[in-house]
């Protein structure tokens, strides 16, 4: 009879996905969102999820309800500055709730924001520019609570950052001392191909991210690194997470902070279905 293999630290998974369920595609109004979490509350995987993604129109909402929320207010790149601050006062100053962070697009002006204290995680561009702008980021990161951000899914503008784009980010990121957190199209555990409106499209995977960044960490260039974000084999790329052992988890999620996601489950089953946490199906 063989020994099943053992599950991986779970602090791999503590806190690593964001609930980004109002956002696209999943658009889930707020009040559902808020019964979401609330149904969440106690259940045994509720350690895996982190705070509630919101844009700054539904601030307002979210504190007059009678729910405490843990939230992050969200400002997409050119979002108006001033409005995402005056949501994220009003929520910091809001009874019973907790502004968990701010996330804004890097320009000009992006150190406005951390008057408040929070964290910040500023949204770069996968291109050059958006490499370049590491270094202005890396200047406050130490003891500021300043993280990098990218964006992992397609918009109408968009499309998905490639395999050596997000290779060349994760890298940068490494080098330049600052941890990050990625946004949108990071749905499952591992990389595939999805069938969308728009057509096929390829997709990034959690688990590829994680060893991606574990990988960084030991000094692989950008082109290995990138190996590991396409890997395809569920079952190999399980049997690399549970392999990491204490040490390499804690430098992993130091440097891979969060993701947001529209579906919390859709991962999370992801991770029990590949017996990485101990939980059956939820």
């Amino acid at each position: 009879m063989s020994t099943p293999r053992t599950l991986p630290p779970r602090a791999l998974f503590i806190g690593l996905v964001d609930d980004a369920a109002v956002f696209p595609p999943g658009n889930a109004s707020l009040p559902d969102a808020i019964a979401r979490r609330e149904r969440r509350r106690g259940a045994t995987y509720a350690d895996l999820v982190g705070p509630l993604l919101l844009p700054t129109d539904l601030v307002n909402e979210a504190v007059s309800g009678a729910s405490p929320l843990t939230i992050a207010v969200v400002g997409r790149p050119g979002a108006d500055l001033g409005r995402l601050l005056s949501a994220a006062h009003l929520l910091a100053d809001a009874e019973g709730h907790s502004l968990a962070g701010i996330e804004l697009g890097h320009g000009p002006h992006w150190r406005d924001a951390l008057d408040l204290g929070v964290p910040l995680a500023v949204e770069v561009s996968p291109d050059e520019a958006g490499l370049a702008a590491l270094q202005d980021l890396s200047e406050l990161a130490d003891g500021q609570q300043v993280r990098a951000k990218l964006r992992t899914g397609s918009t109408e503008r968009t499309p998905v950052p490639t395999v050596h784009q997000l290779a060349a980010f994760v890298v940068a990121t490494v080098q330049h001392g600052i941890a990050f957190k990625l946004t949108g199209g990071l749905h499952h555990a591992v990389a595939h191909t999805a069938s969308t409106p728009a057509g096929d499209e390829e997709q990034h995977g959690v688990l590829n991210v994680l060893l991606a960044t574990h990988r960084a960490l030991q000094g692989d260039s950008a082109s290995e690194v990138g190996t590991v974000l396409a890997q395809r084999d569920s079952a190999e790329l399980a049997d690399q997470v549970r392999a990491l052992d204490d040490t390499a988890v804690r430098a992993v999620r130091d440097q891979f902070h969060s993701y947001g996601c529209c579906d919390v489950l859709d991962p999370i089953r992801d991770l029990a279905d590949l017996r990485l946490i101990e939980e059956t199906r939820p």
